[in-house]
């Protein structure tokens, strides 16, 4: 071999072995690159479950809350049904004794004042008559005439003055003792 190939030689050699150690560190440095960026997954993984966890948990609570409320709204209304619907089959009761009916509407008439008109209900046009209403008002020597018209209501009166009118039909009537009566009724029926 000549010097000038051998110095070719010796060339290519370098070449090769700095190619191949290049090649080496290279590939050396990739390995680390990619443990490290594996690592930073890793981690990046860990956290965001830990936060997803975290967030689901929330979710999941405030999912828990929201239907505890409508439970609870639900619950409220029903007894506030049932509330009801016990004051409405009140009305049915007190009317269902003819007598003692009777006796009610007769103290309801004996707080007119002269110059009321008095309003009977529709429902109960058949059963208190104009005599009756003037018979009641005669013992108390009021003053007072029994309307033309019949109300809209379930039972009662309702007095219609000079100057204000009152109120007397059993749904008003009811609903004032409701509203004092309600907590208490509320703890007797679900105590």
């Amino acid at each position: 071999m000549s010097g000038l190939e051998e110095i070719i030689e010796k060339i290519i050699k370098d070449a090769i072995n700095k190619a191949n150690s290049t090649s080496e560190e290279a590939s050396t440095k990739a390995s680390e690159i990619i443990e490290v960026a594996n690592n930073d997954a890793r981690i990046y993984i860990e956290k965001n479950m830990q936060e997803s966890y975290s967030e689901r948990d929330d979710i999941i609570k405030r999912k828990i809350s929201a239907a505890n409320l409508e439970t609870r709204k639900m619950i409220l209304k029903t007894k506030q049904e049932l509330i009801s619907q016990a004051f409405e089959e009140a009305v049915i009761e007190i009317k269902s004794n003819p007598s003692k009916y009777k006796v009610l509407i007769a103290k309801m008439i004996e707080k007119a004042e002269d110059g009321d008109k008095i309003v009977i209900s529709k429902e109960d046009k058949d059963f208190i008559s104009d005599t009756f209403v003037q018979e009641v008002l005669a013992k108390k020597k009021i003053k007072a005439s029994v309307s033309d018209t019949y109300g809209d209501f379930s039972g009662g009166i309702i007095m219609k003055g000079k100057y204000a009118d009152k109120n007397m039909s059993l749904e008003v009537e009811l609903a004032g003792i409701r509203d004092e009566k309600e907590p208490e009724i509320v703890n007797l029926l679900f105590g």
